[in-house]
């Protein structure tokens, strides 16, 4: 057994002393990466003070990307729309540059974000089968019924609880969901008729004034590569300088805490490392717990150009035992700790299949910029309106990668529609190779596949959990991000409770993290409230 070293107990229950504390944070994603930057930069507490416990063999948790330009680079979902919203930025702001140690992540993406500004911006964000090819949709106005409007102000001007338990297509009839404005707001956040009316309405709050340009990247935050290496990858450089302990391979069992009663306090951590030898270690109460529930990642595989992801038919075992943390704690309180299983059960509304195309040649870019009049990099999204697999398109900006060769291009896309067969392919998305996705998609914009495919890998990726956090849920199936009468211990990642704030996104995981470290340490600091649209910008938006 191996156990931390007992400190007295010096400060108060309101702040902690930075130097004695040993800061204990479960799960490698983006939301431990981002406690462990505050606690350090707010809190003032010493790198070598703070501990990440993973079981993976890397950190990064559902942002990571990989591959080569001959083999094929994998993204998973970190290409679908994102704001480098307030936290965000605050976080980036804290980090170093890793071209120069003098200027934040954040100095480069303002850096890039000017650059971005002066090219056009994006022509099309849908695209329909067209009398003669492809055709842009205009997207303009949403020519919204008066019943389609009033049930959008009524879902606004909503309280919570109303719609608390309720999916989205339980308050409105079948012919919203062929709207251009259901499909925008759906294609843009992933979202399905089937998904929670709660995230919906908070995804309405707080995004409905940027639908028109919400396509535009220019009026977004980007960054040079990939999320995983221009943000997740220097966060670990600096932490690491920093002198925080990774702890690899490392699965964490129990959170023991006591008394049964309340106020409850984490005194212990168990877990098993890869050799499968157990460990144990022991809080004192002026140590903290930062806990990532859940994995959006869970039971994720990947497939090749020549076949589909094999799909473990364990899966439902698989998801169990990497929720089983979860699992164990919500037994000793639903109402205080959350119930995991409004979110792991029900695969078949949360699934996305993305995939990763690398090209080298121009043929594709050649004639998706002449469709769309869409520079690489100019627009978030194309959707592909008459897809059977509900498919939607990224072209990024190149590179996308460090290591990417000037002559090759690497798109993205995902597809959210599993039973029907494609278009042009028939089968299910989900029992496709790489390639035959990628003659799914050639078909939708005419362009003959013998032009692309033999110089094309594309590499799919089934995430069966990637939507889960926006299923149905009630208010308590989320635990709040500091539990009720709890000393020590806080909940981050994407299924903790944040008031007003929209889940499946790197901010929500930031803000959690930075709520957690605030809070847990005593600080006055808070994070800024999140900006939600008033009922008189509801009005106009909807007109």
């Amino acid at each position: 057994m191996s156990h931390l070293l007992k400190m007295p107990h010096k400060e108060g229950a309101g702040r902690r002393d930075p130097g004695n504390v040993q800061a204990w944070l479960i799960g490698g994603g983006i939301a431990s990466l981002a406690a462990a930057v505050h606690l350090i930069k707010d809190a003032k507490v010493p790198g070598k003070n703070i501990h990440l416990l993973d079981e993976h063999k890397h950190a990064g948790g559902a942002m990571q990307s990989s591959g080569d330009a001959e083999k094929g680079y994998v993204l998973r979902t970190a290409c679908l729309p994102y704001f480098h919203d307030i936290c965000v930025q605050d976080l980036l702001s804290y980090v170093p540059s890793p071209t120069n140690p003098d200027r934040s992540i954040m100095d480069v993406v303002q850096d890039l974000e000017h650059e971005e500004q002066k090219k056009p911006a994006a022509s099309t964000r849908l695209l329909a089968c067209g009398g003669t090819g492809p055709e842009k949709v205009d997207d303009r106005q949403f020519h919204l019924g008066l019943k389609h409007r009033w049930d959008l102000i009524k879902l606004m001007i909503e309280g919570e609880k109303a719609v608390s338990n309720k999916a989205i297509k339980d308050l409105f009839d079948d012919a919203f969901f062929t709207t251009k404005f259901w499909t925008l707001l759906s294609t843009t956040f992933a979202m399905r008729p089937e998904h929670g009316a709660v995230e919906f309405q908070r995804h309405m709050h707080k995004y409905l004034e940027k639908i028109r340009e919400i396509n535009n990247v220019s009026a977004l935050d980007r960054t040079q590569y990939s999320l995983h290496e221009s943000v997740i990858l220097p966060i670990i450089t600096y932490l690491k300088k920093e002198g925080v302990d990774f702890r690899f391979n490392a699965k964490i069992t129990d959170l023991v805490m006591y008394p049964e009663g309340d106020p409850t306090t984490i005194s212990e951590i168990k877990l098993v490392h890869d050799d499968n030898n157990p460990s144990l270690v022991t809080l004192d109460p002026m140590d903290i717990a930062i806990v990532t529930l859940g994995s959006v990642s869970s039971g994720s595989v990947v497939g090749f150009n020549n076949a589909p992801p094999k799909l473990d038919p364990s899966l439902e075992d698989t998801i169990m035992e990497d929720w089983s943390l979860w699992n164990k704690v919500s037994t000793m309180s639903t109402r205080k700790f959350g119930d995991p299983v409004a979110f792991r059960s029900h695969t078949n509304e949360s699934k996305v299949e993305t995939f990763t195309t690398t090209l080298t040649n121009s043929t594709f870019l050649d004639v998706y910029q002449k469709l769309t009049h869409n520079q690489p990099g100019s627009a978030a999204l194309v959707s592909l309106v008459d897809s059977n697999w509900n498919l939607s398109l990224s072209v990024p900006h190149q590179p996308l990668f460090a290591n990417q060769p000037s002559n090759v291009h690497v798109i993205w896309g995902y597809g959210m529609e599993f039973e029907k067969p494609g278009n042009f392919v028939q089968k299910r998305m989900q029992d496709c190779s790489g390639e035959e996705i990628l003659t799914e998609v050639l078909g939708h914009l005419h362009i003959p596949p013998e032009e692309v495919l033999p110089t094309a890998v594309t590499i799919p990726c089934f995430l069966p959990m990637a939507t889960a956090s926006l299923l149905k849920r009630t208010h308590f199936d989320r635990p709040e991000v500091i539990p009720h009468n709890t000393t020590n211990m806080a909940f981050v990642g994407q299924f903790v409770e944040i008031p007003h704030d929209t889940t499946f996104s790197m901010e929500y995981s930031v803000r959690g993290a930075q709520m957690a470290v605030y809070h847990l340490m005593g600080l006055s600091k808070r994070p800024p409230p999140v900006k939600t649209n008033v009922l008189m910008e509801v009005f106009g938006l909807l007109a």
